[in-house]
């Protein structure tokens, strides 16, 4: 389940500052459901038979639906008037049914320029064993800067 989203500003970010981690429990039929609405069809991602075909034990997450959640966490956290100008990741380790994975962020820097804020991240996923599962990750996010406060 996502936060709320609150409205931020660049004023509100403090250098060090964590995100709200999100905690996401992967199952089979969130990742064929991921497949499906990313017209990602590729059957190692949410076929047992396949992926064992392929080597694997069972299904792995598609790659980019890590990058989805860091995404989701960036933008909670941000609020409604941020915009995520880039985002970066490494996958690390493979993921698979039943693991419980839990998106951290760290602020890095901050900025105004021209009348925008511009905020520079530090992101990474965790599994529940404590490794991890996507480092290093960055994100740049671009934050509506008060009116009253000079640019």
């Amino acid at each position: 389940m996502t936060q709320q989203a609150t409205m931020r500003f660049l004023e509100d970010v403090k250098m060090g500052e964590e995100m709200t981690p999100l905690r996401k429990e992967i199952s089979l039929v969130r990742m064929a459901a991921y497949a499906a609405a990313t017209w990602d069809l590729v059957r190692i991602h949410y076929d047992s038979e396949a992926a064992k075909q392929a080597g694997f034990p069972q299904p792995i997450v598609d790659g980019q639906m890590l990058g989805a959640y860091l995404t989701q966490m960036v933008q909670d956290w941000a609020g409604p008037k941020a915009f995520l100008n880039k985002l970066s990741f490494q996958n690390r380790r493979m993921v698979f049914p039943g693991d419980v994975l839990t998106c951290k962020g760290q602020v890095i820097s901050s900025l105004a320029i021209g009348g925008e804020g511009l905020v520079e991240c530090r992101l990474w996923i965790e599994n529940q064993k404590g490794e991890a599962v996507v480092d290093p990750a960055s994100a740049t996010i671009r934050m509506p800067v008060r009116g009253d406060s000079p640019a």
